[in-house]
């Protein structure tokens, strides 16, 4: 039978649009091969050898990297965040796009001078054990997050709320911001107006535990969501089993398997072979799926809210200079690139700000693919005999015919390019050390809010500073877009903020991510969220 689907991913690459044969049915979990020569023996034990299926009403799900954790506080890739959405619930939600919803909290008010948030939480919700929500376990989820002892990366979330540093700090037994009025009410109160904290209350690391669970949910998770943790089998998959007491809804599906996968073709033949439910189009097979007459009706588009970015050194020769950082950016083809390496599974980047944002400028004109300017720009700054530069790059992020397409462009205008490619952890350790010329990057949202895509990578407090950039007027700006609670003025400042960036060039943004996802046709209800965690598969069935 493997032999079938190979050869049928063999005749896509030499242009085949639809696949032999037909669609396989949805088979048992354990992907039993039924050998010809065993067919009569099959047919005279019909009654007793073949049971019905006990996972049939199971989920199948991939995972291109193995979650780091099933702690929500330590979340801090989208694998683990995609998870412990599945298995927690935040005060607030976020629902198909942008828009924010309640959580655990049915109710929220802001007061007139934007420093107290009053919530009301949900009645009746259990985690799975039984034990009644409260707002004890909205306060010890909190102050576990900020504590030392957690090692949280994530702590940034919860530091507006006053008197968080210095509950860090051991200044404090608890932080003086939470405040419990009853087993329902709680208030948080902040430093100061921080308009984008609502948002914070939904990433995966501000998810509630039980205050009265004694386990390390590391290993033994005990949340409030749609599904419960089964079993982990590490590099093979997840199982989590439905949660027949789940406040929101009346889950659909048995339960879950997220299986581990990182192969294109593995993953393109049991999807094909029915194994698994959803997948995303990889970009090396975009043409066979999209122009499949028998898989395009099931595809769902989605334009992410990511940006893929060149971010330059701006205290280190050559990118001190604003002319090299402005040639480099000229010198690249991008929307070349999106239409034959990538396969328009992006759009231009007109800046920071990805679409679907508040602050995004759709009338913003793209910086032109122009190699005769930028090969002006670098004889202008004195590099006209060449302009040697390092491009670290992180191996694992799967970008070389997309990296090499870059330092091509870049050689053909002057720029002499020597790739690093190095591990994350090693790569990171180097951008913060400011030893880094320049690197590739991408980010994705934590939020759904422009500064998410401003505070973190231009601020000059930021204690990551991979590029050095520092600018006091964006500083400024900034910090009146995070205190503001007049959508539009903050949508002015975010507008010009932007302006300013693309101008000065600290990045050279490349584009904004579009994913297809392809579902099997038995599966109905399918749609796609714009934040990874926001999909809960509450209401898909077969």
């Amino acid at each position: 039978m493997q032999g079938l689907y190979y050869a049928q991913f063999h005749q896509r690459i030499h242009g085949t649009h639809d696949p032999p044969g037909l669609l396989y049915p949805k088979p048992m979990k354990c992907k039993t091969v039924i050998i010809t020569s065993l067919l009569l023996l099959s047919l005279l034990c019909l009654n007793t050898c073949c049971p019905e299926d006990e996972y049939q009403n199971y989920l199948n799900l991939i995972m291109t990297t193995e979650p780091k954790t099933l702690d929500p506080a330590l979340s801090s890739d989208i694998t683990t965040g995609i998870l412990t959405g599945l298995m927690y619930n935040n005060l607030i939600e976020f629902g198909i796009g942008t828009d924010v919803i309640p959580g655990l909290a049915k109710s929220w008010t802001l007061s007139q001078d934007g420093t107290v948030y009053t919530f009301m939480l949900q009645d009746s919700v259990t985690f799975w054990n039984g034990d009644p929500l409260t707002t004890a376990d909205v306060k010890y989820s909190f102050e576990r997050l900020l504590h030392p002892d957690t090692r949280s990366p994530q702590t940034w979330l919860l530091t507006p709320i006053k008197g968080a540093r210095e509950f860090m700090q051991g200044a404090a037994d608890s932080v003086a911001g939470i405040r419990i009025i009853s087993p329902k009410e709680f208030q948080l109160h902040m430093e100061e107006p921080f308009a984008p904290f609502v948002g914070f209350l939904g990433a995966p690391a501000t998810a509630i535990l039980s205050h009265r669970w004694q386990q390390d949910p590391k290993v033994a998770p005990m949340g409030t969501g749609p599904w419960m943790f089964d079993y982990w089998h590490a590099d093979q998959e997840i199982k989590l089993d439905r949660n027949p007491t789940y406040f929101k809804t009346d889950v659909k599906l048995e339960g879950i398997f997220m299986n581990s996968m990182n192969e294109i073709l593995t993953m393109a033949i049991e999807f094909e072979a029915g194994n698994l439910d959803v997948m995303a189009v990889p970009s090396s097979e975009f043409k066979y799926w999209t122009r499949s007459t028998t898989w395009e009706p099931y595809i769902h588009k989605l334009e992410e809210l990511g940006l893929y970015y060149l971010a330059m050194n701006v205290e280190r020769p050559p990118f001190d200079d604003v002319r090299v950082r402005q040639a480099l950016d000229l010198a690249v083809d991008k929307e070349k690139i999106i239409k034959q390496i990538l396969h328009n599974s992006a759009v231009p980047a007109m800046g920071a700000i990805p679409p679907g944002l508040d602050g995004y400028d759709s009338t913003r004109t793209v910086r032109r693919y122009d190699p005769e300017r930028a090969r002006q720009l670098l004889q202008d700054a004195g590099y006209a005999d060449g302009c040697e530069f390092e491009l670290w790059v992180d191996p694992g992020a799967a970008v070389s015919q997309t990296i090499e397409a870059i330092q091509h462009y870049l050689i053909a205008v002057g720029f002499e390019v020597h790739l690093i490619r190095s591990d994350w952890n090693m790569m990171r350790d180097a951008m913060r050390r400011g030893k880094t010329d320049s690197y590739w990057g991408n980010w994705w949202a934590d939020y759904a809010d422009a500064e998410n895509f401003l505070a973190p990578l231009f601020h000059s407090s930021n204690a990551a500073r991979r590029n050095r950039y520092s600018n006091p007027q964006v500083d400024q700006m900034i910090e009146r877009l995070q205190r503001s609670l007049d959508e539009s003025e903050r949508i002015e400042l975010a507008k010009q903020v932007d302006s300013i960036l693309i101008a000065e060039v600290p990045y050279s943004f490349m584009w904004n991510p579009i994913s297809y996802t392809v579902v099997q046709p038995t599966l109905k209800n399918y749609v796609p969220h714009l934040m990874p965690n926001a999909n809960r598969y509450t209401d898909v069935y077969f």
